[in-house]
């Protein structure tokens, strides 16, 4: 852009940049500058210093106070030369002065400075959008990753790795607070006809099924995971026994009263479910799935389709008997329990 108050500087700076390649657009004055930048945007301006309505000076501050991303490269055109003058015009945001009068090689070396100003800053712009970008991508990936690394890829619950996580935790907080907590080991009954029959793929639309259900009919605060091919485990914070087999009672009717494709060929998709309660004289971990897991199968060998619940010890005389253990050792952290078969992790000494 060329901003001159006097036509025939105006006409001679237009025609020697356009022979030197470049499309100039003109103002009579510093207002329509602005307008024409507005509508334009172009990269490099020429201003003259003293312009009517509004100076070259004025413009220069007004384009630095609006900059929205495309940098302008401005070249004022002044016979002004005091130090203090061309100080006076830097801080105004002037990359760049040409004296009058001028002569051609001079105006174009200032006008090509100008655009190798241009082209780095449009290539910074670039690098940094694409620094943005890959981040955001990292990020996503990153997210990604978390969520493989929590959640089982096929039913979306937490997974095994996760699911002794989150046991170790709630099994922490119960015994420093004397909290009640439950678990419930649930199993689809003959799953593996179910696969030999319709195909792995109907399996894998049962386990997403029963997954989602089992989600449903449990609390926002309880833990849902697959621990294993057709197994799950839901940790129970805040729930005592009686309670447990409530909730195991109620996902049991749901599944087995969903219309699920295979009810109709006479196979229907039923649960068994074990459920046990945390209890203080519980040393480990597997103390406490392996009470969920003989409820489990004492639920599978009493005809399937069945809640069983782990006989508990007294709670009172277990609250005495452990009174002294509480506290005197730290739960061992999640990473150490993820052993290939056992997770025995000693709650109290």
């Amino acid at each position: 852009m060329i901003a001159d108050d006097d036509p025939a500087t105006v006409e001679i700076l237009a025609y020697q940049v356009a022979k030197a390649g470049y499309h100039p657009v003109t103002a009579c004055n510093g207002l329509t500058a602005l307008q024409v930048l507005s509508e334009y945007q172009p990269h490099i301006a020429i201003l003259d210093w003293l312009m009517p309505e509004m100076d070259g000076l004025s413009l220069a501050r007004a384009l630095r106070s609006q900059q929205n991303g495309c940098y302008v490269y401005i070249i004022m055109l002044t016979v002004e030369s005091t130090k203090a003058r061309l100080l006076e015009a830097f801080d105004a945001g002037v990359d760049d002065f040409l004296g009058k009068p001028f002569y051609e090689g001079e105006l174009l070396a200032r006008v090509r400075a100008g655009q190798r100003m241009i082209d780095l800053y449009d290539r910074l712009v670039e690098r940094t959008a694409s620094a943005q970008r890959l981040n955001q991508e990292l990020c996503r990936l990153n997210g990604r990753l978390q969520e493989v690394a929590m959640l089982d890829d096929l039913t979306g619950l937490f997974n095994r790795r996760q699911a002794i996580s989150r046991l170790v935790e709630n099994v922490a907080m119960a015994r420093r607070g004397r909290l009640q907590l439950s678990c419930m080991m649930a199993d689809i009954d003959q799953f593996k006809q179910v696969n030999d029959t319709f195909g792995h793929l109907k399996g894998d639309e049962v386990l997403q099924r029963v997954a989602r259900m089992i989600s449903g009919c449990v609390r926002s605060s309880d833990i849902a995971c697959r621990i294993g091919g057709e197994e799950f485990l839901v940790i129970l914070p805040g729930m005592s026994s009686a309670q447990a087999m409530n909730c195991a009672e109620r996902c049991r009717d749901v599944i087995h009263a969903a219309a699920l494709p295979f009810q109709k060929n006479g196979l229907p998709v039923t649960i068994s479910v074990g459920v046990a309660e945390y209890d203080l004289r519980m040393n480990t971990i597997d103390d406490l799935l392996g009470a969920a897991d003989a409820a489990l199968y004492a639920a599978k060998n009493s005809g399937r389709n069945n809640v069983k619940l782990h006989p508990q010890v007294d709670s009172a005389a277990s609250l005495v008997a452990a009174a002294s253990l509480v506290g005197s050792a730290p739960i061992a952290d999640a990473d150490s329990l993820q052993r290939p078969a056992k997770h025995a992790v000693d709650f109290g000494t």
